[in-house]
């Protein structure tokens, strides 16, 4: 028995062309769900995404600077 299963993992050799496409069908398959099938409707989701990303990002620097500048502004007496 043993001696079977590791002639069958010795002859086993991957097709990595066919993984490779499959992987790829499967990566246009969540791109498409995530960002819609056409072109302009992908086109229209990726800047509205990117608008997102953008305006949270700007959030988040205002903020961490405003923290920083009340930190070093402020002295706290107990500290």
């Amino acid at each position: 028995m043993k001696k079977n299963k590791s002639k069958r993992s010795q002859d086993f050799k991957a097709d990595t062309q066919t993984i490779k496409k499959e992987d790829v069908k499967k990566l246009q398959e969540t791109f498409s769900q995530f960002f819609g099938a056409s072109s302009d409707e992908m086109r229209k989701q990726s800047t509205r995404l990117k608008s997102k990303i953008y305006f949270f990002g700007f959030v988040a620097i205002i903020f961490f600077v405003v923290v920083f500048y009340i930190t070093k502004s402020v002295n706290f007496v107990g500290l």
